[in-house]
């Protein structure tokens, strides 16, 4: 990776509905290096694209993606709760959006595991159908452009040993992070986490120390998200590969005004 990535998170989700196509459409018509999603699961087993572990924001109650069938989902509008312009945005699944995106760009896949898909064990499954769909003979030839991150290592360490062919990323929150540059997750150790491509931190938490560590294990740094000039500074200094940002368009013209004055 000879420059850094510039990844667009959930899209351009400042100018349209996160991790939607018109988000994700937007995003392309800058000079982008890729696209992050999240994906969730409904109650009959069809993976689709959401962040936030329950649908309060579009429904105004605790229901969960869980909680619904796809078709359950598919009445509800998931774009209102951002414009009224967006009011018949649909919803995205996640062959939907391989099928759209994946020989465009770099997609890079969050499976999103949170306490009670833990529990119950929807989070392995979720796993388990994100492979199956990315495994798909049409998908195959962009199998480089495919990346899968996780919050959770059980699910990468699942993910791994069933489709050790995919690139894999672990997200460390912010009692993961260790500043002197080891990964605590579990008691997790440098040694342990040799089938990971790379580690994906807040800006907030990037350090130099941590970007030593990854680059010493090989592994590429991540990290998100960088909305404005001190957070990018901090990110170009301290030589992350990665940087996700919710306004790619602000994002790619400082860049190439930067490196212009340069």
């Amino acid at each position: 990776m000879n420059t850094t990535w510039v990844v667009a998170h959930r899209g351009a989700n400042k100018q349209a509905p996160e991790n939607s196509r018109s988000a994700f459409d937007i995003a392309l018509t800058y000079p982008i290096n890729g696209l992050e999603t999240d994906i969730q699961m409904t109650t009959d087993g069809i993976p689709v694209l959401y962040h936030d572990p329950t649908l309060f924001k579009i429904m105004g109650t605790p229901k969960r993606v869980s909680d619904l069938t796809y078709q359950q989902l598919c009445e509800l509008k998931p774009g209102r709760w951002f414009s009224p312009s967006f009011v018949q945005e649909p919803w995205l699944r996640l062959d939907e959006t391989l099928k759209t995106y994946a020989h465009r760009t770099r997609l890079m896949i969050e499976i999103k595991s949170y306490k009670p898909d833990q529990i119950s064990g929807r989070s392995l499954e979720l796993t388990l159908k994100v492979l199956e769909e990315i495994r798909k003979p049409q998908f195959k030839k962009y199998i480089e452009n495919i990346f899968i991150l996780s919050f959770d290592p059980d699910v990468l360490k699942l993910a791994h040993d069933t489709a050790p062919e995919l690139k894999y990323v672990l997200n460390l929150s912010d009692k993961a992070y260790d500043p002197t540059g080891h990964v605590s997750i579990r008691n997790t150790s440098a040694s342990e986490i040799g089938h990971l491509y790379g580690l994906c931190v807040s800006v907030k938490n990037l350090s130099e120390d941590l970007t030593a560590f990854a680059h010493d294990q090989q592994k590429k740094m991540m990290t998100y998200v960088c909305n404005n000039a001190g957070q990018v500074k901090k990110a170009m200094e301290l030589n992350a590969d990665v940087i996700m940002t919710d306004h790619p368009g602000w994002l790619t013209k400082y860049l190439f005004t930067s490196r212009s004055r340069s």
